[in-house]
């Protein structure tokens, strides 16, 4: 369903020409090799994230404007006419939709498997728990981009199915630390046995599930081919491969599942997700 907005005053990508005649205010002000690389990015020949200039050369320019408006059309084109060059059926947000971004995912019979997320709106401080921009104040981020990507581990999955077994045990071991109080109803016993049965059932639909999980299903393949299509021809595109990302998964996190891992890239005013599921 397409979304009217009430009027055009919000964060659309800019066009080409738009973007051509902003450029052409900066001659004088910006190097002619600087001209030519945000033509070049305007024009679509590589992707902005690719390491064409030096990372002192995009400190300097991530201070521009100019650059976060180019760097949006660059990232929002390129994937845009990416996955308009692949076969099979994509369900694609972006501007047509009424989104400041581009989110792009497939639907098998049973799952709706998500693909690539470009997010570039400004968020201000009454929303959400993003980074805050001031209201009246503009910020050069250029936004987010978020990759995903479904593997098979049947090692992680022994891992996480012996991690659910012991945190089960440990949860049916436990004894209500408040006591009973003959003719009274609820108080914090009450309370405890309620929170502490809905974790035992969690656990319990979390063993069942990753149990079950140990022959994969024909949709469950159909996922990690998919995912590692994309993935595969993103990295490619943004010059990136798996070592370009810094492993960002909270180890320390209490009752943290092994089968999620999150993977970082961090740009001047761009932050790029790598997000691994493991089945």
């Amino acid at each position: 369903m397409e979304i009217d907005r009430l009027n055009d005053d919000w964060n659309k990508v800019k066009t080409k020409k738009q973007l051509l005649e902003l450029l052409n205010e900066y001659k004088g002000i910006l190097t002619e090799t600087m001209l030519d690389y945000l033509k070049s990015l305007i024009n679509l020949d590589f992707s902005v994230i690719r390491e064409y200039i030096s990372d002192s050369d995009r400190k300097v320019l991530a201070e521009l404007e100019i650059y976060k408006k180019v760097a949006i059309y660059n990232i929002y084109k390129r994937a845009q006419d990416l996955f308009n060059k692949q076969d099979g059926e994509f369900i694609i947000y972006g501007n047509n939709r009424g989104n400041e971004g581009l989110s792009v995912s497939t639907k098998l019979s049973d799952r709706n498997v998500k693909l690539f997320d470009f997010d570039y709106k400004e968020t201000h401080s009454y929303i959400g728990d993003r980074p805050k921009v001031p209201c009246g104040f503009k910020t050069l981020n250029i936004g987010e981009i978020s990759l995903f990507q479904t593997c098979e581990s049947k090692e992680l999955r022994e891992v996480e199915l012996d991690r659910v077994r012991k945190k089960l045990e440990m949860l049916r071991s436990e004894r209500n630390p408040y006591m009973s109080q003959p003719g009274v109803i609820g108080g914090p016993g009450s309370t405890w046995e309620f929170n502490h049965g809905r974790k035992v059932q969690e656990y319990k639909e979390k063993l069942e599930q990753l149990d079950s999980l140990k022959e994969l299903s024909d949709e469950d393949k159909k996922e990690i081919e998919i995912t590692r299509q994309i993935h595969d021809l993103l990295l490619e595109d943004f010059g990136l491969t798996n070592e370009s990302f810094m492993d960002q998964s909270d180890n320390c996190e209490k009752d943290k599942t092994n089968l999620n891992k999150t993977l970082v890239r961090r740009m001047p005013n761009l932050t790029i997700t790598n997000h691994i599921k493991y089945i």
